[in-house]
This record gives structure tokens, sequence and C-alpha cells, in this order.
């Protein structure tokens, strides 16, 4: 059975060219980055170039770039550091609803310390409304987070703007933005958008699975969390992953070869099959933005008395992989979807939202192949509903 795969905002396979270079790296580079010998030369020199690729994409120098294990670290590393730094400037942060745990739960922690965590307000697709935020804004607010793409929906978040408004607001506030939905799919601009730290995680641009990389402003410090030997700058010891370094080099490096290009082939993707879903089917809502206002790769959509498990396991037998927001089996509508709660769902509306996410090796043959699985599948489900109600 052909295999379609719609999980990309999970994660995406890695390209032929990213394994070929950790292949290479693996069996070439073998010797430790902080050795001094030539091998150790070598791998570092696997290691410096991914750091140079990378520095391009962002327009920012590359010292100011330090590998971590993904994107949970970085924005761990970034937010924990952040509060850490301005202890004694305030414990006010400002963040967005429906955020990724990796920026929720450190919010949490800090929450449980005493900080104070308060919510900035967003309309009914979730993007932040930048009056709130310059309301929210005081003097004691030490740290502004947020998703630049939101990873169940697709909203894209204000980042220029927002940046502008906080520096002039409070130039001391620093702004942390999680971009690993954006990274190597988006122009991501952290010097021009006055961002101070940048999350990013390679396996979600068709790079290898526990490799990310931080950006931290030019002239910014925060305490390390990972003490030892001194790596990466003394930011993140711990001996370099050389081969994942190398494949996140070359899947920013073939991301960069046509960037505009595959945004726009992805963004035909999602329109093809929402256009084949909503002439199939009735009763089918878009969550979050409208498909042409919201990420290339990121669809939600609610099917109307589906079960969007039962529904994910049904389009399984043909061999079509999507993700429900329902996955995470919890009695808080907050916990359970936490970007779907942010616009208003409940928690029936929830259980029937499921979403598509695309990469550029699918294909309009795949988009017309899942919309006819669900033509067939949708209307079997609903029957069944009825028939048990």
């Amino acid at each position: 059975m052909q295999e379609i795969y719609l999980d990309n905002g999970a994660t995406t396979r890695p390209s032929d060219g990213v394994i070929a270079k950790m292949t290479e790296a693996m069996a070439q580079a073998y010797g430790n980055p902080s050795s001094l010998h030539r091998k150790g030369q070598q791998a570092e020199k696997y290691v410096e170039e991914a750091r140079k690729i990378i520095a391009q994409y962002l327009g920012v120098d590359p010292t100011t770039l330090y590998f971590t294990s993904g994107g949970t670290e970085c924005s761990n590393t970034a937010i924990l550091g952040a509060a850490q730094r301005n202890l004694r400037r305030g414990k006010h942060i400002l963040t967005v609803r429906g955020e990724h745990p990796a920026t929720s739960e450190p919010l949490k922690l800090l929450a449980s310390q005493g900080y104070e965590v308060e919510y900035v307000e967003n309309d009914e697709q979730g993007k932040v409304c930048l009056e709130s935020l310059k309301e929210k804004l005081r003097p004691d607010t030490i740290l502004v987070t947020c998703l630049h793409v939101n990873n169940e929906t697709g909203v894209i978040q204000p980042i220029e703007a927002m940046g502008k408004i906080i520096k002039e607001g409070n130039p001391e506030t620093l702004f942390h933005v999680d971009a690993v939905q954006s990274f190597a799919k988006l122009p991501v601009k952290p010097v021009e958008w006055k961002v101070d730290f940048l999350s990013s995680s390679a396996h979600k641009f068709h790079g290898p699975k526990g490799i990310g990389c931080l950006y931290i402003r030019r002239g910014l410090t925060v305490q390390p969390f990972i003490r030892g030997g001194g790596q990466e700058k003394k930011m993140r010891s711990g001996t370099e992953n050389v081969p994942g370094i190398a494949g996140m080099g070359q899947a920013v490096k073939e991301a960069m070869e046509d960037l505009q290009g595959h945004t726009q082939q992805v963004q035909h993707l999602k329109m093809h099959l929402y256009q084949q879903i909503i002439n199939k089917i009735p009763d089918v809502k878009v969550n979050g933005p409208t498909p042409e206002d919201g990420a290339a790769h990121v669809l939600n959509l609610q099917f109307l008395n589906v079960r969007s498990e039962v529904l994910l396991h049904s389009l399984e037998d043909y061999g079509i992989f999507i993700s429900s927001g329902s996955a995470c089996a919890s009695n808080k509508p907050e916990e359970k979807s936490p970007a779907l709660s942010a616009i208003g769902l409940n928690r029936n509306e929830m259980d029937q939202s499921v979403r598509f996410s695309f990469s550029r090796y699918n294909t309009m043959e795949e988009m017309d192949q899942t919309a006819e699985a669900l033509a067939k599948v949708v209307p079997m489900l609903r029957r069944y509903v009825r028939r048990n109600r």
C-alpha cells in the first residue's frame, strides 16, 4: 500500500541529501571537535560549516548560534535563562494562549516560583492583538515569548510588529520566538524583527531528529543550564552531535535553494486538498486562520459528528497519516489542545478536529487520493454515529 504522509508538522522525513551528509560526517569526521589533532579539526569543520549556513539564512553572525538537542532545549534555555538574568528587574512575563509545551511548561515552572505569567489577547483565529500587547507591557516585564507559527492551527504571528512594540515600550524586555514551525519554511529575520532568542529544530524541515539551534542576540548573555566541557562557547557543554549538526546545515541549505518556491508548492497542495474536501464533504469547518492566510504547511479541519481519533485510524487503513488534536487524553480542554482552546473551541469541537500538515515531498496525486478516502470514510463514520445515538 502506498503511504501518504501528512503529519509533517510532527516530523518530516530526512532528505536524501541530509542522509548522505550525515553518513559522510559519521564515516569520515568521527573525531571529537574539541580535539586538537587533524581528525578533531575535520569534525569541527563540519560544525562550523553548518553554523555558517544557518547564519546566512537568518542574516546573523555565526557566533550568535548555539547547537542544542532540539527546539525544546532551545526554548527552555531562552525562557529560564531570561528569567534568571532579569530576576532583580522584575517577574512579569507575557505570552500567548495556545503555545507549545516547550514554552508553556517552563512558564508553569516560573509561575510556581512566583513569576507573574500573563496572556496577551488573541483574535478568533489565534493571532496576537497588538493593542493588547502594547497595553500589557510593563516596566517590570522581563520577557515576551510566543510561537512564530502555531503547530496546531498554522496561524502566523506578526513577529516584526511585536518586536517593534516590545522594544519601543520597554527596551529591556527580552523577546523569545519559537520558530520551530517556521524555520527554513518562511523568511525568519531575528535582527530585523528585534528578536533576542530564537528556537529551531531540524527534524521539522527534513533534517535529523535530536538537533536544534538557538539564536541569542549578540551581546546578550544567559547562564548555561548544561555544564561540563564548555562546548558551544560554554553555552551548551557536551560533545557536539557532528552528524546531526551537519545534517541540519544541509537541510537549511536545501531549503534556501528555493524557499519561496517550496512555500508556494506546499500552499498549492494545501489549497487543492481543502477545495477537494469542501467540494466532496459537507459540514467541514476550518479551525484557526483561513487556508489562504495560515502557514502553507498546516491545515486544521473540524469534521462535524466524526471523532478525530476514529477518523485518523480509518485513514491509516488507506495508508494516510494525519494527526489529531485530541491525541493527548485529558479532561481539561486547555491541556487537550491548547491552540484550539485558545480560539474558543469546546471539548466536543476539539474531538472532531484533525490536522493535515504538508511538505515539499507531497504530491497533487496524494491530495486527490486523500480527498477520495475522506469522501468514503467520513459519511460512513457519520452514519455510524447516527445509528448509535
